[in-house]
């Protein structure tokens, strides 16, 4: 015999709310992402972190975001010897300039009511070297033929650090006025 699919019993739900509670988280949720609050969390935590990842990557001569820099040509390291500024090592640092003005370098944030823009280096290179130094290091080039070695990147990892750090500076604000305890 076949099985009837009418439904044989019911399921009821009911919503409790709590006005206060919603006014609150409300009132939180607005407060961090006002301009002020957005400011804060993006010159507070994701600037913080957009430099360390930097500066990581200048140590580490690459990351999981741009890859592991490519080694020097031999050309390039008997250049560097000459000059007396290590072989084959550190990339991407001769004069250090580069690699001050990403890890140093400012950050620039514009907010309005829900929406924050952080840009990183916020500052342009200060002459046109350096500008070509970072241009190189992050396309390369074609003459001489020099692979890029990027210094600036993102992935998904930084992305889910930073939504975490959102939602933590969204408890943080509820902490401070108060509406969220423990």
């Amino acid at each position: 015999m076949p099985r009837s699919t009418s439904p044989t019993g019911f399921l009821d739900f009911e919503v409790v709310g709590n006005e206060r509670g919603v006014q609150a988280m409300l009132m939180t949720i607005d407060s961090a992402l006002s301009p002020v609050g957005l400011a804060a969390f993006l010159y507070g935590s994701v600037g913080p972190w957009i430099k360390q990842r930097a500066e990581e990557r200048f140590r580490n001569e690459g990351d999981d975001v741009v890859g592991k820099w490519a080694p020097l040509q031999e050309t390039t390291v008997h250049i560097r010897e000459s000059y007396g500024l290590g072989g084959e090592h550190p990339i991407n640092k001769r004069t250090g300039e580069l690699e001050d003005y990403i890890t140093q370098g400012q950050l620039s944030v514009t907010t309005a009511p829900g929406v924050g823009t952080l840009q990183f280096p916020g500052n342009p290179p200060r002459n046109g070297a350096l500008r070509e130094k970072m241009k190189t290091a992050q396309q390369g080039r074609s003459s001489p033929q020099t692979v890029a070695r990027p210094v600036l990147g993102l992935n998904e990892k930084d992305l889910g650090v930073v939504m975490t750090m959102l939602a933590f500076h969204i408890e943080h604000e509820g902490r401070r006025l108060g509406h969220v305890t423990g």
